[in-house]
């Protein structure tokens, strides 16, 4: 299970990534792109891209270009399915929020007519 700062960095290599077989990207671009949702520090961000490394989801190589460190990234089988699993968690979450207000809903519904039976 990947955590929130993972998720949105995985969601941005999966759009770079996107039709190519592998990308640069930089750190600063990165922390860039995700400075309007949290506060990713440079070592965070290592660690981040070597826990998608372990997780199968991207090969990553680190490089210098110019002087600047690079990622270099490749989609693993489990990068390229990325999407399809974010949208398979929603629907699981939606699918038991659902069931939960439903069963809440007939609990209610048999505590009231209990309730109108014994009274």
């Amino acid at each position: 299970m990947l955590t929130f700062k993972e998720k949105y960095v995985m969601e941005y290599v999966y759009q770079k990534c996107q039709g190519k077989k592998s990308c640069l990207i930089s750190p600063r671009e990165i922390i860039s792109h995700a400075s309007d949702k949290y506060v990713i520090y440079p070592d965070e961000l290592e660690k981040i891209m070597t826990n998608l490394s372990y997780d199968n989801y991207i090969e990553l190589f680190k490089s210098d270009k110019k002087g600047s460190p690079v990622f270099c990234v490749s989609l693993k089988i489990k990068g390229e399915g990325f999407h399809r699993e974010l949208s398979n968690n929603k629907r699981n979450f939606f699918l038991l929020l659902g069931r939960t207000v439903a069963f809440a809903a007939i609990s209610a519904l048999i505590g009231v007519l209990i309730r109108f039976i014994f009274l």
